[in-house]
């Protein structure tokens, strides 16, 4: 009887070691250095087509934030005439004005039973350089810089713990942009109103990769 009882008690040490072992195991397999890379493909203020990119690396270390970088572009192109026309004088301005909006985000994901969330937000700068044309033949520029902060989210459904397919949002926050205020060359003829606001949302969709 007392050899079944240390055989019994061997047993369930070496039942508690092993699960020990498993539950060691499953945890370091859960550790990982994940890479994210993501295309944009909308941005809310652009007139037309932005081209934008997210990247991101994720690691294991608890409470301390992954690190990512944003960036977004986009051209407007529009004429606009002087508020001060008359019937004799009509003054008009060209503007093509090239916006870039890149930031340096700190985040964290969040896991879930199904998908994984990740929410972040980040500081950098929006810069824009406008070509003008006023009245056909007077050319000038204006470049512009101002600070951007950003907050984002992406929603992301994992397969095979290694790979994550994910949509995202940042929104880009910054104060309204007057694109002609540091114009080189003469004065306008016309007086314009060339204020902007260019802050919005991108839209994102890319891929997470796990080692």
């Amino acid at each position: 009887m007392l050899n079944r009882t240390k055989y019994f008690r061997k047993l369930c040490l070496s039942g508690s070691f092993v699960v020990g072992l498993i539950s060691l195991s499953s945890s370091a397999n859960a550790q990982f250095i994940g890479i994210n890379a993501d295309v944009a493909i909308d941005y809310s203020a652009a007139p037309g087509k932005a081209d934008g990119f997210s990247v991101g690396i994720s690691h294991p270390a608890p409470f301390i934030p992954n690190i990512g970088y944003s960036s977004v572009s986009f051209i407007d192109k529009e004429t606009i005439d002087s508020d001060n026309n008359t019937a004799s004088v009509k003054n008009t301005v060209l503007l093509e004005t090239t916006t870039t909006i890149k930031t340096i985000n700190l985040f964290y994901n969040v896991p879930f039973p199904v998908v994984t969330i990740t929410v972040g937000f980040g500081l950098g700068g929006v810069e824009t350089k406008t070509t003008i044309v006023e009245n056909v033949s007077d050319k000038g520029t204006s470049d512009f810089k101002d600070s951007v902060s950003e907050v984002f989210f992406h929603i992301g459904l994992p397969f095979w713990n290694t790979v994550e397919f994910h949509l995202g949002y940042h929104l880009m926050a910054f104060s309204s942009i007057d694109i002609t205020s540091n114009k080189t060359g003469g004065a306008f003829e016309g007086t314009y109103n060339t204020k902007k606001n260019y802050r919005g949302g991108m839209t994102t969709i890319g891929v997470q990769v796990a080692f």
